[in-house]
């Protein structure tokens, strides 16, 4: 749809830009993810395809049906429902990481979470998402001064989750699917004050762009008009 909706656009010489409808988006729980066991170290659908990581050591996600996170059995004291900064060093490159490779016209448009907290001062704390080619246009389902994105222009946001949140208050975290299609993003926690720093992940949504009924119209009377110029 959006590649014959280019051409037509191209045709027609008007320009039409897409958002994700409620119908095109597809939504992952961690027990999709994970398939209910610690021997997962990927997961993909052929949209999206989702790889832990502990540094850059490959890992297994955990069992947890409602919490998507990494089994981590090496002792460090960090929670397998969750992913985790497991020191106070954001240089260490221990942190466990979720990277998400989508294929062309998919993006990500939402992840959810509860106990969860990443708040440091340091320029590098928080739950940070890099590869993305433009501003995702963050914004969250709750309202806190403290809970905020920032996008440092050059392909990364940072989240701001206040330890003052943390609870099993569901909060969803929405993207801009456009700036992530086909694209392959990394997240990681760090924190330079926390060792419990970490994003316990209750789903990961996808989307591919859907231009409006109205969007539609407008290019099909543009097309027609355009024509119309032609035979005259």
């Amino acid at each position: 749809m959006r590649t014959f909706l280019s051409l037509l656009a191209l045709a027609s010489g008007v320009v039409v830009s897409a958002s994700a409808s409620a119908d095109m988006i597809t939504s992952l729980t961690p027990a999709m993810i994970n398939g209910g066991n610690t021997a997962t170290a990927s997961f993909t659908d052929g949209n999206v395809t989702l790889t832990p990581f502990i540094g850059a050591a490959p890992a297994t996600f955990n069992a947890n049906a409602t919490r998507l996170g990494i089994d981590d059995q090496t002792g460090t004291g960090t929670n397998v429902n969750a992913f985790n900064d497991p020191d106070v060093d954001p240089n260490s490159g221990n942190e466990e990481r979720l990277v998400m490779q989508f294929a062309a016209d998919y993006g990500l448009q939402a992840i959810s979470y509860d106990f969860s907290r990443a708040d440091g001062p340091g320029a590098q704390d928080g739950v940070v998402i890099s590869g993305f080619t433009k501003d995702p246009s963050v914004t969250f389902s709750v309202s806190n001064v403290n809970l905020f994105a920032v996008y440092d222009g050059a392909g990364s946001v940072r989240l701001n989750i206040p330890g003052t949140l943390f609870g099993g208050a569901l909060t969803t975290i929405t993207f801009d699917p456009a700036a992530s299609f086909g694209q392959t993003l990394n997240m990681k926690v760090t924190d330079t004050t926390q060792f419990g720093a970490q994003l316990a992940v209750r789903g990961i949504s996808y989307a591919v762009p859907e231009p409006s009924t109205g969007l539609l119209a407008l290019l099909g009377m543009a097309v027609a008009l355009r024509g119309r110029r032609h035979v005259n």
